[in-house]
């Protein structure tokens, strides 16, 4: 695979990314009393959040959407077709939390790319591939009210999950160069999101030793 094709898997792989998420941001607009503008204003944030504070981080100006309006425009879009589906479909939650998963994978392994083409240090690209990932899906939450997916701890793995794959891209992409890397790293938080969905999938919780009685009152409720 020569450079130009691998650029253009990455350009339609990111404006996927932004579809996806744009579209989890307008379903997480479900319940809120919302009209279309707000919906359309919580879809860009979800979709554009995470690489506007990466961009930023990393002095990249202008930032993605900035300097092409088509991720802005696949969001708008996005946003303004969920927003009319979801007036005749009905869809459960996890519809949502799929789409999500979907988003953190594309823009984690996206936001890996997009570091350690300017050449930054592993530990850098790895923070980039998180922040570009989780951030847009914090803003959301946020913004409607919800104790973002990151931070909770009786939620599913969330930025686990985007390190995971982002470690394993950063790792092998000397060793299995272009799209295939993106690719399995890809999958692999996906499959990891999934995977912490239905199977409850947790890290290990924080207790001082010699200090489980909040731990047993709740193992009492």
């Amino acid at each position: 695979m020569n450079e130009m094709s691998y650029a253009d898997f990455i350009y339609i792989a990111d404006l996927i990314g932004v579809a996806v998420f744009a579209t989890a941001g307008a379903l997480a607009a479900q319940g809120k009393q919302l009209d279309i503008l707000g919906v359309v204003v919580l879809a860009i944030v979800t979709a554009l959040g995470g690489g506007t504070i990466r961009d930023i981080t990393l002095d990249i100006h202008p930032v993605v959407w900035v300097a092409d309006t088509s991720y802005l425009w696949t969001a708008i879009i996005s946003a303004v077709v969920a927003f009319f589906v979801c007036r005749y479909i009905q869809y459960p939650r996890r519809t949502l939390l799929v789409l999500d998963a979907m988003g953190l994978a594309l823009f984690a392994v996206l936001g890996a790319e997009k570091a350690l083409g300017l050449g930054l240090p592993p530990i850098i690209v790895v923070m980039m591939a998180v922040i570009t990932g989780c951030a847009g899906g914090m803003i959301r939450d946020i913004l409607t009210g919800q104790i973002p997916l990151i931070l909770q701890r009786d939620g599913e793995l969330y930025a686990t999950c985007a390190l995971a794959g982002s470690v394993f891209f950063v790792v092998f992409q000397s060793y299995i160069p272009g799209q295939p890397v993106a690719l399995i790293s890809m999958v692999i938080i996906f499959v990891l999101r999934m995977a912490a969905m239905f199977a409850d999938l947790r890290l290990p919780e924080f207790i001082v030793a010699g200090h489980k009685l909040e731990k047993l009152d709740k193992d009492k409720k």
